[in-house]
């Protein structure tokens, strides 16, 4: 990767460990807050967070569409703007004790425009890489993300202990700092002058792509796969094996931790193979991972269950957005990430209200139960990643027909 190219990958990473920081500060223990201090039952809190994960959906539609008619970098920065403004007002409601459904109306705002960044900041990815070196550009973006991600929820763990709301402000400070930083440092590149409109009903019909709707579906269950560390992991190990919340911080710091030292190395050997081939594999991580959880009641135990789905996602969640990115055009890009994001959040809320109904109604019957029916999903995934295969050119599916000449890289960097 030239390095222009590299500096540029590092700046939008840098961007998205700030922000995922942010995000494991307070949002991955509002269930835990909505169950303990608002006194509601695991389902209803799993269902709560999983219709919020749906706005996401309808949000990364708008954004991706939005992010190729007037530019990428415009749309990451209205997002967070207002992103600030309601992560702010639900720290406020949490603080007051506002009623109910002032504090969920905050947290459906704060989850719809938290979902404007990621795809215009994809897009903005693939605009500046070529189709071999996305694999390593999204995951130097990993590598950013789960950073923030390992810190976030370990310093979020001892700060809910005191003030859940104080946890939410500091997401609000530190969503401003992204902003002051990124609006600082990078510039979209240069729009070509038939740049088309805004079309909706465009972006939906985009799944006549029979590629793209595949993986979309593939995406939606290893993404509720994934999901079971936020939700379905905290109510395993608050309510059934009484944990103390800082345990459940460092699990997903775990997590984070294993993205942030073994991502580079992923992405090497990733690009010695087929993209589909390294799907199989995460998902066999996966389910081997979270389908062990069930049978742990010890930390030591359970992190490694934890460790292992860690190392699932690392090839995973590069994975899926390169494939996004290889089939797309240059003029889609922005319209396909942001749909590939409508379909990672749907998987997220499928597997957050899943979460509840299988702690609520499964876990007390036979504790395993709901891990093993993750570690199922996991390989249902992996087998149509697999078979996707027979669809792909060998340079949409991550390897290189030919040798490509280096181009001189046109990245415009403030």
């Amino acid at each position: 990767m030239h390095k222009s190219t590299y500096r540029g990958m590092v700046l939008v990473s840098v961007a998205n460990g700030l922000l995922l920081f942010g995000y494991g500060l307070s949002l991955p223990f509002f269930t835990i807050y909505l169950i303990h201090q608002r006194h509601l039952s695991p389902a209803i809190a799993g269902l709560i967070v999983g219709l919020a994960g749906l706005s996401r959906c309808v949000s990364s539609a708008i954004s991706g569409e939005l992010a190729d008619a007037f530019g990428r970098k415009s749309v990451m920065m209205w997002g967070l703007f207002s992103q600030i403004l309601a992560m702010f007002a639900l720290g406020l409601c949490i603080e007051f004790q506002a009623d109910v459904a002032w504090m969920l109306t905050c947290y459906f705002l704060t989850t719809f425009l938290g979902a404007f960044f990621r795809p215009a900041a994809n897009a903005w990815v693939t605009d500046h890489t070529t189709p071999k070196q996305r694999v390593e550009a999204f995951g130097i973006i990993r590598i950013g993300l789960n950073i923030g991600w390992a810190l976030g929820p370990a310093v979020g763990g001892f700060l809910v202990r005191y003030s859940y709301s104080m946890a939410f402000y500091f997401t609000a400070i530190l969503y401003a700092t992204t902003i002051l930083y990124l609006g600082r440092l990078i510039t979209d590149r240069k729009r070509r002058k038939t740049s088309r409109k805004a079309n909706f009903v465009s972006t939906l019909l985009c799944l006549r792509d029979s590629r793209l709707a595949k993986i979309c579906l593939y995406v939606v269950l290893i993404t509720a796969v994934n999901s079971q560390l936020v939700v379905g992991l905290s109510i395993h190990c608050k309510q059934y094996l009484q944990m103390p919340e800082y345990f459940i911080g460092w699990f997903f710091t775990i997590n984070g931790l294993v993205v942030v030292f073994l991502q580079a190395t992923a992405s090497r050997v990733m690009s010695r193979m087929r993209l589909t081939t390294a799907m199989w594999w995460g998902c066999l991580l996966y389910a081997i991972g979270f389908g062990s959880v069930g049978f742990f009641r010890s930390f030591p135990l359970i992190a490694l269950g934890v460790f292992l789905a860690g190392i699932g996602e690392l090839i995973v969640a590069p994975g899926e957005q390169t494939l996004v990115s290889n089939i797309a055009s240059r003029e889609t890009r922005g319209r396909y990430l942001g749909m590939l994001m409508v379909f990672y959040n749907l998987g997220s809320s499928v597997g957050f209200f899943t979460a509840g109904i299988l702690g609520d109604y499964i876990a007390p019957h036979y504790l395993p139960g709901p891990w093993l029916i993750v570690g199922g999903i996991a390989l249902l995934a992996g087998g149509g990643f697999w078979a996707l295969r027979k669809e792909l050119t060998p340079e949409e599916d991550g390897k290189q027909t030919a040798p490509v000449p280096i181009k001189k890289d046109t990245i415009t960097l403030s």
